[in-house]
């Protein structure tokens, strides 16, 4: 049996704090298919039984699809969206089944191969192929899974600080496979986690905003998805180990090409990772965004979109 008690330390710390600063029992939930101050891009439809929520920018030009990382949203978004529209581009953004202003059902599958099998339906309600899909973190992992089954979705993949590999899981993570996690997370849970883990993930930690932490905060405090944020993270864990080899063996396969983005000082997925992945994908390009953490669409956004931009474009990114 695993020894816990370094976590259950440190999980007893945690609970001193929450009480400290609000206990997670008593925050003020938001229904499903309620969106706190929507705006005209804000739309949701039903595919396969759940209420998808997504983000649009019309244009012109050819589509983009940008998918966010765990536990965030199509939030993660809102500076690069609207550069790449501005350009031209016709960019569509979604909140993953369990995210953000997405339904969260407690019956559903929050595997990552899951999650991409709902995507892939979401794009074919939504009548999207060949695009330029973009993803982050867990969302980069779920688009280089789209393009080894679903390669005729995807015209161009761009991947930012993108998990691929095996590694020793953010500290988040490791705590939704502690017993009693979805308790334990909403007892904890407030606007302080929020503000520590966008700390953990930003290199300028003084840039982090209260705009920032609130837009997270209020859409973890949907119905359902502390539940929904504990069974993606345990899925990741019990999955990663047996489907890597098989993930590995089909990712040498992939031809389309292929954008990195990685953001040089990412403490959760380190850059090592991005040189790996050059080196495994046939035909990627790797940009390096210094003095930036693990979410540069967030950190560096006027940077982030102008690689991007440029790599639609055909220019040259090395």
């Amino acid at each position: 049996m695993k020894n816990h008690g370094s976590g259950f330390t440190l999980l007893l710390l945690l609970i001193v704090l929450a009480i400290g600063t609000g206990c997670g029992l008593f925050v003020h939930h938001i229904p499903q298919g309620k969106i706190l101050s929507p705006t005209g891009r804000d739309h949701f439809v039903r595919v396969g039984g759940v209420n998808y929520h997504y983000l649009e920018y019309p244009a012109d030009g050819e589509n983009i699809f940008l998918l966010h990382g765990y536990a965030s949203s199509t939030y993660t978004w809102e500076k690069v969206a609207p550069i790449l529209n501005k350009a031209g581009f016709h960019v569509w953004a979604l909140d993953m089944k369990g995210f953000g202003w997405s339904d969260k059902p407690r019956d559903a599958k929050y595997d990552p191969v899951s999650l991409m099998e709902d995507i892939n339906a979401w794009m074919d309600y939504m009548g999207l192929r060949g695009v330029t899909f973009v993803g982050n973190s867990l969302g980069g992992g779920i688009a280089l899974m789209m393009a080894i089954y679903h390669p005729e979705k995807i015209k161009r993949l761009v991947l930012i600080d993108a998990a691929v590999y095996p590694q020793k899981a953010p500290l988040v993570i490791r705590m939704s496979n502690w017993p009693g996690a979805v308790l334990t997370s909403k007892l904890i849970f407030g606007r302080w986690m929020i503000r520590m883990n966008l700390h953990q993930v930003y290199y300028h930690k003084d840039w982090v905003t209260k705009e920032q932490v609130d837009a997270y905060y209020d859409r973890l405090r949907t119905d359902n998805a502390l539940y929904a944020t504990v069974e993606v993270a345990r899925a990741i864990e019990r999955t990663r180990k047996e489907s890597f080899k098989k993930y590995m063996e089909k990712m040498h396969g992939v031809k389309i090409p292929t954008l990195i983005i990685w953001g040089k000082e990412d403490k959760w997925i380190p850059i090592k990772n991005a040189y790996r992945l050059k080196k495994d994908l046939p035909n990627a390009v790797l940009a390096v965004i210094p003095e930036c953490g693990h979410i540069p669409e967030e950190e560096k956004p006027e940077k982030t979109a102008a690689v991007i931009k440029d790599f639609v474009m055909g220019k040259i990114i090395d």
